[in-house]
Parts: structure tokens; C-alpha cells; sequence
């Protein structure tokens, strides 16, 4: 049994062509480190992105402190421009008691992890922050939390800033009282698909933190002060590039192929050695990682690899799938959660109907629907609106198998007006209907 399926979240890089509904993609463009903000995209509109500091508040760093009230509305101000969704999110961390201060605490994660998207909260956080205490660090306990407490939204790209003037304790160190290590740290934050920018000492540790995840790394009280290592990091998130990754299943072996969409819709071409695109898949049984190999047809540049995925086998288990790649010193990360396995009839579950949903702007029309990992296709239905509904709807109704697409759009002539639906399938079956979804362009 081979099956295909692609992970696109939406469908940008294709054209809906009038009422066809038919697909086609667009073509790529040259590139290179000296000029690539021109091939990125840095309109940036509705794009989210959550970004948790995590600041280190021991009796050394009140400077520090003192400028990140004025430098974190700065840098919010500089994302939002760029017309970004975002969120903040603060961890502070001092030492544990046992090898710093007393009353020092390892790590607090600020409002409960509740991330917020209004700047001055985030300045009244700092506000509060009070340098004292100090020892043997606990950054790497700190990055841990930031992980697993901080609420991270599931549709948002995911930074890490650390910013703090001692490197981690050595691994096996009593003091990493919750036994991290740096390996166990990375893979972690790789897996979650976070990228780390790093403001702190000339450590190995520390660059390897950021280098590893994706981040840039800024030697802390240098050339610059936090405000200007601030601004340059909102410019490597103000304007970035789109992952599109495709994966195909046949026996035991998986089909990797990954895409940089930047602007324009254009895929943006390999330059050797400035490239690092490579996928973590984690399950039950541990974590694997997959460098993928440019492939260059033209001008455009594909990303591929074949991984023996047997230890992913599982019937019911679901592959959580992170890309990172690294474009010169921009850094974009996707996740995905897939069932990559055998599909076992009456075994695997069948997948849950999805949601539609649809969006209209002048004559574009985007259609999408909600994704269930055990989804092996989706089909697409759309038919002319009649109400009530009668035999102009049911004598013209068309479906299209879109794979695992999960959304379609594209520009529609004026008078078009569709009930439009989605259904969800694998080998065990398929979904119920989902809701019926109208799209009309006036």
C-alpha cells in the first residue's frame, strides 16, 4: 500500500482558476545572503508568533533589567509594524537554594504561563523583576519550563530570547537540581520546533543553544546593548519565508520533500552552505532527526529524504513531525502531528469530520477546513448555491480528492456563489460531512 499526503496548512502557493477550482503553482526566483531580505516576505499580516524572554534576574544583571523596560515596547512596536500577531511571555530564573541564596528562586514563569499580547503588560513584568541573589545558575531548568509551561499557541511560530551573563551548569553538575542537560535541553526545544535567540557570555554551551535551534547568538555587554541586539532579532522576525513540506509512506520508509516559499510566492533556490533544513519525528519511543539534501531542477530547489520510520510503525500512534530550517541567519520551524504508520482497517481511528471555514476579499476566495492527524485524504465539495437547496445544487455537485491539503483559494468570477464541504478518510473509513460552508463573490 503506498499512500501521499502533504502537511500545508494553508494552500498559499496556489491558485484557485475561476470556477475550476483547478490547481496550479507558481515558479521561483535567485537568491543570495547579500541581498535575501529582497526574495523574503516581510508583509508579515496575520502571521503569529510567540515569543517568551527568558531573563536571568540574579544580582548581576539590574542594568539589564532597567533597559528592558524601555526595550521589549521597542521591539513589540517594531513586530507589530511588520503586522505580526504576537504574544509575550516571560520566565526569570535565579539559582535553587541549595547552591545560590536562600530565598533564590530557579525559575517563574509569569502569569502562569498565560502569554499576553499587549506590550505595557509585558513592561509592568519587568517592572517587577528585582536583581539579587546569584550562584550557579539555573538557565537550563528555565529553558525546561519555558517549554512545557509557558501556554504557546498551536498556530504560532515559537521564539525563545535568553538573556543572561553565566553559561549552564556542566551536565551531571549537582545543581541542575532537575537533572537537564544541554543535549536533553536542545532536543527538546527542537522538537517543540522553538527557535532560541541567545544574549550571553562566549560559552560553547550557550552558542550551541542557539545555534542548534535555529537562533542567533549576541555576546552579552559587547558591541551592543540590549535594545540594538533587540531590533536586530525583530528584523529576523519581522521578515521570513514559508516552510511547505510534502511526506509520503510506503513501507517503512518515508518520503520527505520541503519547499521555502518567500515573497511573492516564490521558491526561494539553494546556496550551499547557508542552508541547514532538517526534521525531528518524535514518538513513543524517542526522538529521530533527518537532514534533508537540496535537489535542483532549474531554478527551483526541493529539499528531500527517505527515512526508515519502522520505529513509528504504530497503527493508532500519532508522529509529531518539527522542520527547522536556517536561511542565512533566518530561521523558520514547522510542526506537524501525523499518523505516518500502517493504516490498519478497524484499527487505526477513523478520522473526526472537519470544519470548513471561508474567507472572501473582492473576487479571492480561500476555503479551509480543521485537519485530524489520522486523515490519509481530504475531499473537496462544491456545488451552486440554491435555497432551499433542490436540483440547480444536487445535478452539479463536484468533489475533488485533495490529498491532505487543507485549504484551497484562488479568484472567482463576480456572481459566484457555492455551498462548499469537506470530508475526511483513511482505511478505516470516513468521516461524517462536515458543516456546509458558502462562499459568494458579489
Amino acid at each position: 500500500m503506498k499512500l501521499k499526503f502533504a502537511h500545508t496548512g494553508t494552500v498559499a502557493s496556489c491558485l484557485l482558476l475561476a470556477s475550476s477550482w483547478q490547481v496550479t503553482c507558481l515558479a521561483s526566483g535567485a537568491v543570495s545572503c547579500n541581498n535575501i531580505s529582497d526574495y523574503l516576505d516581510c508583509t508579515s499580516v496575520g502571521r503569529k508568533e510567540d515569543v517568551v524572554f527568558v531573563f536571568d534576574t540574579t544580582g548581576s544583571m539590574d542594568e539589564e533589567i532597567a533597559e528592558m523596560q524601555t526595550a521589549v515596547i521597542e521591539f513589540s512596536d517594531a513586530i507589530a509594524a511588520a503586522g505580526i500577531d504576537y504574544r509575550l511571555g516571560l520566565t526569570e530564573y535565579k539559582s535553587f537554594p541549595a547552591c545560590g541564596a536562600p530565598d533564590d528562586t530557579p525559575y517563574n514563569v509569569y502569569n502562569n504561563g498565560a502569554l499576553t499580547g499587549h506590550a505595557n503588560v509585558m513592561r509592568g513584568w519587568i517592572q517587577s523583576l528585582s536583581a539579587g541573589g546569584g550562584g550557579a545558575e539555573s538557565v537550563l531548568a528555565a529553558l525546561a519550563h519555558s517549554i512545557s509551561d509557558q501556554h504557546w499557541r498551536s498556530d504560532a511560530s515559537r521564539i525563545v530570547v535568553l538573556i543572561g551573563d553565566e553559561a549552564p551548569n556542566p551536565d551531571g553538575d549537582p545543581c541542575n537540581e532537575e537533572g537537564n542537560t544541554v543535549d536533553g535541553v536542545i532536543a527538546i526545544l527542537r522538537s517543540q520546533g522553538i527557535i532560541t535567540h541567545v544574549i550571553g557570555p562566549d560559552d560553547d554551551s550557550m552558542r550551541r543553544i542557539a545555534a542548534e535551534t535555529g537562533g542567533s547568538f549576541f555576546e552579552i555587554r559587547t558591541t551592543d546593548n540590549i535594545t540594538g541586539i533587540l531590533a536586530n532579532i525583530a528584523e529576523l522576525i519581522s521578515c521570513s519565508y514559508r516552510i511547505r513540506s510534502s511526506y509520503a509512506y510506503n513501507n517503512g520508509k518515508l518520503k520527505i520533500e520541503t519547499a521555502l516559499i518567500g515573497a511573492g510566492e516564490k521558491t526561494i533556490p539553494h546556496i550551499e552552505g547557508q542552508f541547514q533544513v532538517e526534521v525531528t519525528a518524535c514518538g513513543e519511543m524517542g526522538c529521530n532527526e533527518f537532514g534533508l539534501t537540496p535537489k535542483i531542477t532549474g531554478d527551483k530547489t526541493v529539499y528531500k529524504h527517505t527515512a526508515d520510520v519502522t520505529a513509528f510503525e504504530q497503527p493508532a500512534k500519532l508522529t509529531d513531525l518539527s522542520t527547522l530550517v536556517n536561511v542565512c541567519e533566518y530561521s523558520v520551524t514547522t510542526q506537524a502531528t501525523l499518523h505516518i504508520g500502517k493504516c490498519e482497517a478497524g484499527v487505526t481511528p477513523t478520522p473526526q469530520p472537519p470544519t470548513v471555514s471561508s474567507v472572501v476579499d473582492g473576487n479571492k476566495a480561500m476555503v479551509s477546513w480543521t485537519s485530524d492527524p489520522f486523515a490519509r485524504e481530504y475531499l473537496f465539495f462544491f456545488a451552486p448555491y440554491s435555497n432551499p437547496i433542490g436540483a440547480k445544487t444536487y445535478n452539479n455537485l463536484m468533489m475533488f480528492n485533495m490529498e491532505h491539503q487543507t485549504s484551497i483559494e484562488g479568484n472567482l468570477q463576480a456572481g459566484s456563489h457555492f455551498y462548499v464541504a469537506a470530508q475526511s478518510s483513511n482505511c478505516s473509513g470516513s468521516s461524517d460531512l462536515s458543516n456546509i460552508g458558502v462562499v459568494e463573490v458579489k
